[in-house]
């Protein structure tokens, strides 16, 4: 079964980067990355307004991972020791063999290859310790930044979904990027 990861050694180390499971002590980084307009632009959930709200995401994370439901890693920058964003995988299907990926970073490391490292972590993970086949993620059409990161790491653009969701009030349309296990990268 895919959430057979969850029993997995979880620390996950790169050069630059240390993740691991998002834990409680996280959630004032947390609100300081959630709070943030331009991080939440293309979010599904309205920037966080207090610490309060930050403690809930990080309950839902924690949550999450114990009913093994989502692996959110916690994205730590080694130099500073600074939870500087999360990435990980959700909406599990052993049936279909796959998972969703969903991340973000604090505004002030955008643009310094953090992401591309951080990702290509959990994807080697996830293809080592799991026999998952595609990795999927749902990214807003002017999310430009987002998409040339999916296309960097090998994902493929398959389409565009026509007003697909509700978010902001508003029928958005959102594009799918899908990576398979033969693209073969990780």
């Amino acid at each position: 079964m895919i959430t057979d990861i969850f029993d997995k050694a979880l620390e996950l180390e790169s050069g630059r980067l240390l993740l691991r499971p998002v834990i409680e002590d996280d959630a004032d980084a947390l609100f300081e990355i959630f709070s943030d307009q331009e991080v939440m632009q293309y979010y599904d959930i309205l920037p966080l307004k207090n610490k309060d709200e930050a403690r809930e995401l990080c309950d839902r994370f924690i949550r999450h991972f114990a009913d093994r439901t989502m692996l959110r890693w916690a994205i730590t920058e080694k130099e500073s020791g600074q939870v500087i964003g999360t990435c990980g995988f959700f909406c599990f299907s052993d049936e279909d063999s796959k998972a969703e990926l969903g991340y973000e970073l604090r505004r002030d490391r955008w643009g310094m290859g953090f992401m591309p490292e951080a990702i290509g972590l959990i994807m080697r993970f996830i293809y080592e310790n799991s026999n998952i086949n595609r990795i999927e993620a749902f990214v807003e059409v002017p999310n430009i930044s987002s998409q040339k990161l999916l296309k960097k790491l090998g994902f493929s653009k398959e389409g565009t979904l026509r007003q697909f969701e509700k978010c902001r009030g508003e029928l958005i349309d959102i594009t799918i990027w899908g990576y398979i296990r033969n693209d073969g990268l990780y």
